[in-house]
C-alpha cells in the first residue's frame, strides 16, 4: 500500500489552518504522515501548528526564524523531510474531502506505472 507525505506548507493562513490539518487527520485512508512548514507567518499560525505536536501522524513541525519569500523553498524542504513514496502538497488555505488519500491510493494500485519521479 502506498504511504504519503503530506506537506502543508503555511504563510499567514491561521484562519484556515485548523480545518486544513483536520481534514487531512480525517481521511479514511491512513497510511500517511504530515509535515507543518510555517514561513514565519505574522499571525498566530504557528501557535495552532503547536496544538497538533503530540499527534502521532505529524512528524515535522518546521518553524522558519524568517520569511524565505518563496514558496518553492517550502516545498524543497518538506519533500526532504518527506519519507512517502507519495508526496501530497496540501496548501494551508484548503480542505479535502475525507476520501481524498483512499481514492489516491485506490488509482495508483490500478494504474502502477503511472506517477512522477525526480
Amino acid at each position: 500500500m502506498p504511504f504519503f507525505s503530506v506537506i502543508i506548507p503555511n504563510y499567514n493562513h491561521a484562519l484556515f489552518l485548523r480545518q486544513r490539518i483536520d481534514s487531512v487527520l480525517n481521511q479514511t485512508y491512513t497510511d500517511f504522515e504530515i509535515i507543518l512548514l510555517d514561513d514565519h507567518s505574522p499571525d498566530n499560525s504557528r501557535e495552532i501548528m503547536e496544538e497538533y505536536r503530540s499527534n502521532k501522524k505529524i512528524s515535522h513541525i518546521v518553524l522558519n526564524e524568517k520569511n524565505s519569500n518563496s514558496l518553492l523553498l517550502q516545498w524543497k524542504k518538506g519533500i526532504a523531510l518527506a519519507k512517502g513514496d507519495w508526496i501530497w502538497i496540501a496548501e494551508s488555505d484548503d480542505i479535502a474531502d475525507p476520501g481524498f488519500l483512499e481514492e489516491c491510493a485506490n488509482n495508483i494500485l490500478d494504474h502502477p506505472t503511472v506517477g512522477l519521479r525526480f
